[in-house]
């Protein structure tokens, strides 16, 4: 069985990719960020998509009343075959999964950095650059301050995990005496 997230990475690819050939994605990644704002704001809509009474066929009908004519004809029909399929409920996940494929279309890397003190301008651009020449791609930052880590940093990009925090070296050392 396909995961949450495997399903909201395949409709979100084939709505971007939808896009992509009617040549509507500039506009799109537009709805994207209204839909998203749109989830944020309005606890109703979210109710409305995630509810799983509502019969598909109403819900397709009110997705058209609300949005016709101001959202793409690509976006209108991706919502009702989100409807059509029960599939609405996962909207919030699909527009996720639109900004890492977008991301990846655009050779951007988010980066997740965390330090034990804050890093300064000048660190962060060092960090930035030195992330983009290994990874070949524009990164995106997040920074967050961590003082467990007592001193260095941990970045993850992706899947990898770069770890020179204090603490981990610590951690190494006693690990080290402990078996000697």
């Amino acid at each position: 069985m396909a995961s949450k997230s495997d399903i909201a990475y395949r409709y979100a690819g084939a709505w971007l990719e939808a896009a992509a050939e009617t040549d509507t994605l500039d506009t799109v990644r537009g709805e994207i960020t209204a839909f998203e704002q749109l989830c944020r704001d309005s606890q109703p809509f979210v109710d409305f998509i995630t509810d799983k009474v509502i019969p598909a066929d109403v819900k397709q009908r009110m997705l058209g009343e609300i949005f016709e004519g101001k959202v793409q004809d690509i976006t209108l029909n991706f919502l009702y075959l989100l409807a059509s399929r029960r599939r609405a409920r996962n909207l919030p996940e699909i527009l996720d999964a639109c900004h890492t494929i977008l991301d990846e279309w655009d050779g951007i890397v988010n980066a997740d950095v965390a330090s034990a003190v804050a890093l300064t301008d000048g660190q962060e651009e060092d960090l930035k650059t030195r992330l983009e020449a290994q990874t070949g791609k524009s990164v995106r930052m997040r920074t967050a301050v961590n003082p467990d880590l007592i001193g260095g940093f941990v970045v993850r990009v992706g899947d990898q995990v770069f770890d020179s925090s204090l603490a981990t070296q610590l951690q190494q050392v006693r690990q080290a005496l402990v078996r000697q």
